[in-house]
Parts: C-alpha cells; sequence; structure tokens
C-alpha cells in the first residue's frame, strides 16, 4: 500500500478508508499534531485533500438542488 498523505509505501499496518490510505506513522504524525508546530498547516492542507475526495460525488446526492 501507498500512503495518500506522504507518498511512502508501507505494510497492512496502516488505515484505509473508502479507499484512500494512511500509513501508521503520518496517523501518529495527524493525532499528535498541535496548532503551534511547524507542520500543522501542510497536515491540514493533506487532510483537506483526502476530504476533497470523499465529497467530489460526481452525481447528488437527491433529486432537489443544494439552496
Amino acid at each position: 500500500m501507498v500512503c495518500d498523505l506522504c507518498g511512502k509505501a508501507y505494510p497492512d499496518n496502516g488505515l484505509e478508508i473508502q479507499k484512500v490510505c494512511i500509513c501508521s506513522d503520518c496517523e501518529r504524525e495527524i493525532i499528535a499534531a498541535q496548532v503551534s508546530d511547524p507542520d500543522y498547516s501542510l497536515w491540514i492542507e493533506r487532510v483537506k485533500k483526502i476530504w476533497e475526495r470523499f465529497f467530489s460525488i460526481e452525481t447528488p446526492l437527491s433529486e432537489e438542488p443544494i439552496k
């Protein structure tokens, strides 16, 4: 498997959520991240990219448009 956050290959000891893979090293870094950490904004951007995958659904969830 390849981590979608750091791009490194890892064995099967990470997370897989909706075909998004996160290695255990990145998982630990995210859990331990503090707002004051220099890499905090980098982690936020990487996690946003994962959320974008979840919300990039091409078909609407209902027939009614969101107002």
